[in-house]
């Protein structure tokens, strides 16, 4: 699913909408401060005009209220947040697909790598002199998953804190739900890593983390929030949201992630794609 030919397609419809990356286009370079088109907000953007991390202060850690594993110099590491069915941890997305639905965590650690200033809608629309960026995101992810991996059970977001987790969460329509993550909120595949948790291996386990660590965009229709934000996540502890995301994405015709190497692959491409849009408009 995850092929060149199929993300190429992705890249090749979003681009023959031109009205739509003009627009994209004229605000990511500052010559507009909102993403509508007649009036009407873009995918991933609110009804301002504007997508949440172009105004939202992701920026806080824990103990402010926030999410905020780590950062670098013009990027922030954050775990997914703003769950509104319950409250959890600084609102903090769910593991549990029968708590989160599609708004749970892909893994058992999951994270998002935003950039701080530079306005960018989507990995759709990277270009060449963005691999530095690129190369910076992926670098905090690994960092921030580390921290997770290895973090302890006072440290929110990691491993062992989400292992740590147990009692029930009073839902906002009254329902009460068990937040202890089980075997059965976890992959098929990924199970024995979970138990492993549990059973005795959890040093092996966690060494095992660290060489599973995956990195992929959400793109176009596929991404909930219309800027560019690279997830961070561990191929060995996929969840079951993760698997009801790509079964839901694939009966649209396309994948839930696209992994970095595809995306950067194309960055190479978008330049000449713009161009044809400019000339068409």
């Amino acid at each position: 699913m995850n092929s060149i030919a199929n993300t190429l397609d992705t890249y090749t419809h979003f681009y023959t909408d031109q009205k739509l990356v003009k627009t994209i286009m004229e605000w990511e370079c500052g010559k507009r401060d909102d993403l509508r088109i007649e009036g009407e907000p873009l995918h991933g953007v609110l009804v301002n005009g504007m997508p949440l991390f172009q105004f939202l202060d992701i920026s806080k850690g824990f103990s402010e209220g926030g999410t905020t594993v780590a950062e670098s110099e013009n990027c922030f590491a954050i775990v997914p947040a703003g769950f509104r069915g319950g409250p959890t941890f600084n609102t903090m997305n769910p593991v549990k697909f029968s708590i989160g639905e599609y708004s749970a965590m892909m893994s058992l650690c999951h994270l998002l790598i935003v950039p701080k200033n530079e306005r960018i809608y989507n990995a759709l629309t990277l270009e060449k002199c963005h691999l530095t960026l690129i190369s910076e995101m992926e670098d905090l992810g690994a960092r921030a998953l580390m921290k997770l991996i290895e973090g302890t059970a006072s440290d929110p977001g990691s491993i062992r804190w989400q292992l740590a987790q147990s009692g029930t969460l009073k839902m906002n329509d009254d329902t009460e739900m068990n937040i202890q993550v089980t075997n059965d909120d976890f992959n098929d595949s990924c199970k024995d890593s979970f138990n492993g948790l549990l059973d005795g291996r959890m040093d092996a386990i966690l060494e095992e983390c660290k060489s599973q660590m995956r990195f992929s965009f959400h793109l176009g229709t596929m991404a909930s929030i219309g800027y560019l934000h690279m997830h961070a996540y561990l191929g060995n502890l996929l969840t079951v949201a993760h698997d009801k995301m790509e079964d839901k994405a694939r009966k649209e015709g396309v994948p839930k992630n696209t992994p970095i190497d595809e995306v950067i692959y194309m960055m190479g491409k978008v330049s000449e794609m713009k161009s044809h849009c400019r000339q068409s408009v």
